[in-house]
């Protein structure tokens, strides 16, 4: 299978790739933005450095690649409304107008979020859930979802829609909760500062390991029944769990056998989606995929790669 990855050089998707290695039938194509991808320790990956939104040269990329699948991870999750709007929108767009002009029978995943959820209440929410995003960028990813459908439905393109919830893992930024206080840990553990500097710690949230996302991605897009199956659903990952940002806090405290002071601002935040929690049914039903790792291995992974990212 020839598998093209937008985005490919992002947490995410440098988690999809190291995945996909593994797999000596794919043959893997990754789209990055920048000119320095992460480095994947394979030779074979077929980097191609590209702007989504510059139309005739994507459609040029994706005609020549003639992709099997296309795993598109590429957008913002920070930013302006302008920028969310058109990276989310008019990115996907493109991916999709390109791919279904090249190879129709292409099978494509693209990725949403569940922040176009916004907050459903403390059940676990299921894909028949309203739209109820409380972000520029939930309401750029709804929009981005309602345009995928538009071209299963209309114009035959065989894609499904993921949305996964938050993510954790090794090697996340401190653009991110656990990756923030990760970072801060570890720097009190350097002796770098003294507390932990958060804007709240009440909200709760479904935390995925990246490592058991890409295992979803793969799930689904090699499925053998993906046209009856897969096309035209979508389908949260998450694991299944909420946890508050308290007890992640507690599990970092038990690993390190520490306890951290947390300085808040003075004057409280307010809390917009005061907790989520993903329902799997759907892609377990399908795929028998469900999450494999604890958050408490996943925060010990994610120490474990801060020390060495900062040990020089």
């Amino acid at each position: 299978m020839r598998v093209l990855v937008t985005g490919a050089s992002g947490f995410t998707g440098n988690a999809l790739i190291r995945f996909l290695i593994q797999n000596e039938d794919v043959e893997i194509i990754g789209i990055t933005r920048g000119t320095n991808p992460r480095p994947i320790p394979n030779t074979s990956i077929r980097w191609i450095t590209a702007d989504l939104l510059d139309r005739d040269h994507l459609g040029e990329i994706v005609s020549s690649v003639l992709p099997d699948a296309v795993i598109h991870l590429a957008g913002l999750n920070h930013g302006t409304p302008a920028d969310l709007f058109t990276t989310n929108i008019c990115g996907t767009q493109n991916i999709l107008e390109a791919t279904a002009r090249a190879n129709p029978e292409s099978r494509i995943l693209v990725t949403s979020s569940s922040a176009v959820y916004g907050y459903q209440g403390t059940s676990p929410i299921t894909e028949a859930s309203p739209f109820m995003p409380r972000t520029e960028y939930g309401v750029a990813k709804a929009a981005m979802e309602v345009l995928a459908r538009m071209h299963h439905r209309v114009r035959g393109c065989r894609v499904a829609i993921l949305r996964p919830f938050n993510l954790v893992g090794p090697g996340q930024t401190g653009a991110f909760i656990c990756g923030k206080i990760v970072r801060q840990i570890v720097e009190i553990e350097k002796g770098k500062r003294e507390v932990i500097e958060l804007l709240e710690t009440q909200s709760s949230r479904d935390f995925i390991d990246v490592r058991d996302l890409v295992r979803a991605y793969w799930a689904l897009i090699s499925h053998p029944s993906f046209s009856e199956g897969c096309a035209g659903n979508v389908f949260n990952i998450g694991s299944g769990r909420s946890c508050a940002i308290t007890g992640v806090i507690t599990t970092l405290e038990k690993i390190t056998g520490k306890t951290y002071q947390v300085r808040l601002p003075s004057v409280p935040q307010r809390i917009s989606i005061p907790s989520q929690q993903s329902d799997n049914t759907r892609i377990s039903s399908v795929t028998g995929w469900t999450p494999q790792i604890s958050l408490e291995k996943t925060l010990r992974d994610m120490i474990a790669a801060e020390l060495v990212r900062t040990s020089g």
